[in-house]
């Protein structure tokens, strides 16, 4: 047999590359700190749609939750420069992304104010029906704003009670706490929604 025909006979093994694994997100936000434009585009595309619904979950309008999302990413952005890459990444993201929504809503005018000034000027609508339309949305939006940062981070992010107290600088035992307040008074709000009953 020639060497042509050997090597067609036999099955040819390759060797495939491996990928190297995904860098960290420690990393690339060490990275984008010293300017690597490309590894923040990573951050916002690995983060982004959960920081989009942990603001829709806060703030409960679509358009406003894009707007804080990509004003959590700006500020993130800017703040790059005082990470400790040490430290874990997501509880500081987590931690831009609450402070942002919160002074976000510290800010704006109550939307039952903005509701109730439309209705008048229009008159047929009512407010509870604009408000929301669904009766879980409904209830979260009569939860007080931490109530819903806390209920947002655990159930939209997915953080675990230790990660939520060390985003939020509080104890363990207080985050477990005022989470329990928090399902409590949104079971509460569930039941009984002004409006929007069965």
């Amino acid at each position: 047999m020639s060497n042509v025909e050997e090597a067609v006979s036999r099955p040819r093994l390759r060797a495939w590359r491996r990928r190297s694994p995904a860098p960290g997100a420690e990393a690339l936000a060490e990275r984008a700190a010293h300017g690597d434009r490309e590894a923040f585009e990573q951050l916002v595309h690995r983060f982004q749609r959960r920081i989009y619904g942990f603001a829709y979950r806060y703030i409960r309008d679509a358009d406003e939750a894009q707007d804080m999302s990509q004003e959590v990413f700006l500020r993130l952005y800017r703040k790059l420069g005082r990470f400790d890459p040490r430290r874990p990444f997501e509880p500081w993201l987590w931690r831009v992304a609450a402070n942002v929504c919160a002074s976000y809503l510290d800010r704006r005018v109550p939307r039952t104010e903005v509701l109730e000034a439309e209705d008048q000027e229009i008159g047929a609508a009512s407010a509870p029906a604009l408000l929301e339309e669904t009766r879980l949305g409904a209830a979260l939006s009569r939860l007080s704003p931490g109530h819903r940062r806390l209920l947002a981070l655990h159930y939209q992010a997915d953080m675990p009670l230790a990660q939520i107290a060390d985003t939020l600088g509080l104890s363990q035992v207080t985050v477990k706490s005022r989470l329990y307040r928090a399902r409590t008074q949104l079971q509460q709000g569930l039941s009984v929604v002004p409006g929007l009953e069965n």
